[in-house]
């Protein structure tokens, strides 16, 4: 039987054992928090980076030119830019929502949603990136393609692939974006006609450990963030996303998003 000193002592362990496991869950809570934080700005700069980039190159374009074109061609660019900087706005605007809503990790609310008007707007969004580079990007002409899936990041991952094509793609280029149907899913292909990559740099590419970033054709900053992301947001909806490249004649990324039954 334990004396009195011997029980107070086994409670006083007691109480410290469970205060330290207290300390320790919060400071792995903690921890989250601030790499979950991170992980969110991250996504925000990322993916307003390319836009705002474009907006300052055709800014510098129209200061060098100001003094040559008539009034009427310098007030078309400042409409351009102007439409930029407002679908720019709206992007960030939607991504702050996004990520200040709820809890990253349980955001995924998946609904009937049309991916036409996706690729169509998120394109918009990317014009003028593309522009600076003098890039034409042909989207499918199809019927409504309805897939189940969350909204906001089937658009992030649409933007990155995109905004990755422009940024290996060389001047006065083209990207292709083309779908089809395949059991129960929609196929998308971004193919653009850039540098192209390796096989054993593809295979790395949509690791999230890794740490490459290469220079794009016009000397954009590169970073294998949105890449990563892209394949965490497509493992969630249960589908693929793959690379089939050729160096020095193009890329094209893949991914598979489940059509919808309704």
């Amino acid at each position: 039987m334990k004396s009195k000193n011997e029980k107070i002592g086994y409670t006083v362990d007691k109480e410290n054992e469970t205060l330290f496991q207290l300390k320790s869950r919060h400071e792995q809570s903690e921890k989250r928090l601030i790499a979950q934080n991170k992980r969110l700005i991250a996504i925000i700069g990322h993916d307003i980076k390319s836009p705002v980039s474009a907006i300052i190159s055709f800014l510098g374009f129209l200061k060098d030119g100001v003094s040559e074109w008539d009034r009427k061609v310098v007030e078309e660019y400042i409409d351009v830019v102007l439409t930029s900087a407002e679908s720019t706005l709206n992007l960030l605007e939607s991504i702050l929502f996004w990520a200040l809503a709820e809890d990253f990790n349980d955001s995924y609310e998946p609904n009937n949603i049309d991916f036409n008007n996706i690729l169509a707007d998120e394109t918009k969004n990317l014009e003028l990136f593309a522009s600076v580079k003098n890039i034409n990007i042909s989207l499918p002409v199809s019927s409504e393609i309805k897939i189940y899936a969350d909204k906001n990041m089937v658009k992030s991952v649409f933007r990155n692939l995109l905004s990755n094509a422009i940024k290996y793609s060389h001047m006065n280029g083209r990207i292709d974006i083309s779908v089809l149907y395949k059991n129960g899913f929609v196929e998308t292909t971004i193919k653009d006609y850039g540098v192209g990559i390796t096989s054993e740099v593809s295979d790395t590419l949509l690791n999230s450990n890794n740490k490459i970033s290469t220079m794009g054709t016009n000397n954009e900053s590169g970073t294998a963030l949105g890449l990563s992301l892209c394949k965490e947001f497509i493992d969630i909806h249960k589908g693929k996303i793959w690379i089939v490249s050729i160096p020095g004649k193009g890329s094209e990324f893949k991914f598979t998003l489940p059509l919808s039954t309704h």
